[in-house]
């Protein structure tokens, strides 16, 4: 069942529009040589483990601890998204930095799988399939994302390599998009606080359907704190694979929000060394298409890590239904599928065709404003 709609305007830090920011400078938090210093450290005293064994033990570090603690603080409960600059990206190879954010990144929650393979740390990089074509998976194209929300607590990207051109990170407020529809067409939240099915990209288990058996609402709320949960490209083609078409105020209310993302955001383009960290479903996020640097050793790369954070400081309610995937481990993220690695391009899905794959592409594309 559905939260019952909340009708107050949201007050708290998280409701903040693109024009609350001048730059990112705003939201930034500067690793110091003290900070970079204690990551070098566990580095070192880690080497001799794989990276997904660094344990959040391993990972503490009294020249980290507190000043982490409260970037996570801000993360959680201020306005949810914070940009960390100065990681040492020169000074490491890819697999050695991919150790050390790996062990920043455990200083705010348990590191949960980005797939079905079990990656808990990606690189978003792009793969040109034969005749140039996009591949249906974000983290392995080129072109732009429409807004949307992940699949666990905390969004972290660093940007190990910028595009030469384009690929800025955007970002919109949940609670700020519910506050605008509130003033302007109050009567569309309750169709997006009844939610959506959503397409699971094949992502689930082969015994678990590809579309959700139940709604996934685009809001929810716990005592005033919204929540919001909201994927275009995972709505529409479940809506297509059932055979149902939305009515004309599903529609509304959907372009509605589309639209309201995109005219809230927060634009900034991430620099080597800088990460954003985002509360997930406190906030929507996308990107530009962008084209990548013809040197093939400085090509475009981000690596990308979601976190699950405590049940107390969650802001997903607790619910089969507030989530699109049903994890047999309990945990966010995507449960790993025995036999997917290495049967399955890690730029495509499990069992979808050319037809379903071209959906979710065009369906990543944002509403022109």
């Amino acid at each position: 069942m559905p939260t019952p709609v909340y009708t107050k305007p949201v007050t708290d830090p998280m409701a903040w529009t693109g024009q609350d920011f001048s730059s990112k400078d705003d939201f930034a938090f500067d690793l110091t040589k003290r900070h970079v210093d204690a990551l070098k450290s566990i580095l070192h005293a880690t080497r001799h483990k794989d990276r997904d064994e660094i344990t959040t033990e391993d990972a503490r570090h009294p020249d980290l601890n507190d000043d982490l603690r409260k970037v996570y603080e801000e993360v959680m409960f201020g306005r949810g998204l914070v940009c960390v600059r100065g990681f040492p990206v020169e000074e490491h190879s890819i697999d050695e930095l991919e150790r050390i954010y790996w062990a920043f990144c455990t200083h705010f929650g348990y590191l949960v799988s980005n797939n079905s393979f079990g990656h808990r740390m990606v690189r978003v990089q792009e793969e040109i399939l034969p005749n140039g074509k996009q591949p249906a998976r974000g983290t392995k194209s080129s072109a732009e994302l429409a807004m949307h929300n992940d699949a666990a607590d905390i969004l972290a990207l660093l940007c190990v390599y910028p595009a030469a051109k384009g690929g800025e990170s955007q970002f919109s407020s949940g609670p700020a998009a519910h506050n605008r529809i509130l003033a302007e067409r109050p009567d569309l939240l309750p169709v997006l606080y009844e939610g959506f099915p959503h397409h699971r990209r094949s992502e689930q288990p082969d015994d678990q359907p590809d579309v959700t058996p139940y709604n996934v609402p685009v809001f929810s709320q716990i005592d005033g704190r919204i929540c919001i949960n909201f994927t275009y490209s995972s709505i529409l083609p479940a809506m297509k694979t059932l055979g149902r078409e939305f009515t004309p105020e599903q529609e509304e209310a959907i372009e509605l929000l589309r639209r309201v993302l995109v005219e809230q955001q927060v634009e900034f383009r991430l620099e080597s060394g800088e990460a954003a960290i985002a509360n997930n479903f406190a906030m929507c996020h996308s990107r530009s298409d962008f084209v990548s640097a013809n040197d093939p050793k400085r090509r475009r790369c981000f690596l990308r890590a979601w976190m699950e954070v405590p049940l107390s400081d969650r802001r997903l309610p607790i619910g089969r239904e507030y989530f699109h995937m049903e994890n047999k481990d309990g945990r966010l993220g995507y449960d790993p599928v025995p036999g997917r690695e290495g049967k399955i391009p890690r730029n495509d899905y499990a069992n979808v065709d050319e037809q379903l794959a071209e959906m979710f592409r065009a369906a990543q594309a944002k509403p022109k404003i």
